[in-house]
């Protein structure tokens, strides 16, 4: 009886850790991500396309800023402050009407720029044929303008329902999940590695971690972190593959840059 017990109390304390301090973790990595993506063109610009514009700079600042709230809003949960948790959320939404015109733009710039200014994420001019490193701006839009557009409605939702906490985290963790596409991709465009295969590699590491969450605290998988899971992971090919190359995507976006 004794050892029953204090297994159950052992499973218990190991649950409460990984609710307590998951979302905390999952935001650090975010932003471990977001560094390692953008920090090596800064510190070391010799392999820069061109210098960081205004609109760049203000854009990559006012996301970081994003990303450091997430990080606070998590850590306020995770020591019980939940009224500052609130309050902060609020004060986050201008924040976020900050992000999505910027995004857009910055999105924009690049597209009728022809490349991406880092040259991390291998966007060119005139991209080599059979070069499976390089994308012409056009297709390339696609991921930037989709992950935007995913993180805008998923943020929006998670407002609206922060009043019923199981679906606002979940809503937020998998908008911030899209918001991490970009830094990935420069990331792995930085070592060399971006291909349509590697680029999933760090985007199911995220949503599986996001699946086993739910199963270790709850013993089962919530329908909407499913529901979620299984869109973000089949969203990226259906993106790369056949609305990114597509005739129909490239007039789209030559109609948004004149």
């Amino acid at each position: 009886m004794a050892t029953a017990q204090l297994g159950t109390s052992s499973k218990t304390i190991k649950q409460a850790v990984v609710e307590r301090w998951f979302f905390t973790s999952m935001a650090l990595a975010m932003i471990a991500i977001t560094v390692a993506g953008f920090g090596p063109s800064i510190v070391n610009p010799a392999g820069r396309r061109g210098p960081i514009s205004l609109l760049a700079a203000v854009h990559g600042t006012v996301f970081s800023v994003w990303l450091l709230l997430f990080l606070a809003q998590t850590l306020l949960i995770a020591t019980d402050r939940v009224n500052w948790h609130k309050r902060l959320g609020m004060a986050s939404t201008f924040v976020l009407a900050l992000m999505l015109p910027l995004g857009y733009e910055a999105t924009i710039a690049m597209t009728r720029r022809g490349f991406d200014l880092s040259g991390d994420q291998h966007v060119d001019l005139h991209p080599q044929v059979g070069q499976s490193l390089t994308l012409d701006a056009l297709t390339a839009s696609v991921f930037n303008f989709c992950y935007l557009s995913a993180f805008a409605a998923l943020t929006i939702a998670a407002i609206c329902y922060r009043q019923r906490p199981a679906i606002h985290k979940r809503l937020m963790l998998f908008a911030n999940i899209e918001l991490i596409g970009a830094p990935m991709a420069h990331l792995l465009g930085h070592a060399n590695l971006l291909t349509p295969a590697t680029v999933m590699i760090p985007l199911v590491m995220f949503l599986f971690a996001a699946l086993v969450r739910d199963y270790l605290v709850e013993r089962r998988i919530h329908p909407l972190t499913a529901v979620l899971a299984i869109a973000l992971f089949i969203a990226q090919p259906v993106e790369g593959v056949l609305i990114g190359p597509s005739p129909l995507w490239h007039h789209f976006v030559t109609w948004l840059i004149e």
